[in-house]
């Protein structure tokens, strides 16, 4: 799943993506140091809902910066 979404969102502008090994069933995202989503081995989304949920994080950061 972390190459999908990785893969989904660098097509972003200005998105600047990394992967790094996590533990068994482990799936996060940071944005900007901060994790946003945290995930298990017993609660796993779907790709989709990762990207969209993550897109939507990044409009916030980036309304944010141009208020």
């Amino acid at each position: 799943m972390a190459a999908s979404v990785a893969a989904e969102l660098a097509k972003e502008n200005n998105c600047e993506v990394q992967t790094f090994a996590g533990g068994l069933g482990e799936f996060s995202v940071s944005i900007d140091g901060e994790k946003v989503i945290d995930t298990n081995r017993f609660w796993y989304p779907s790709t989709k809902n990762v990207v969209a949920k993550t897109r939507e994080l990044l409009s916030h950061e980036t309304s944010k910066v141009t208020e």
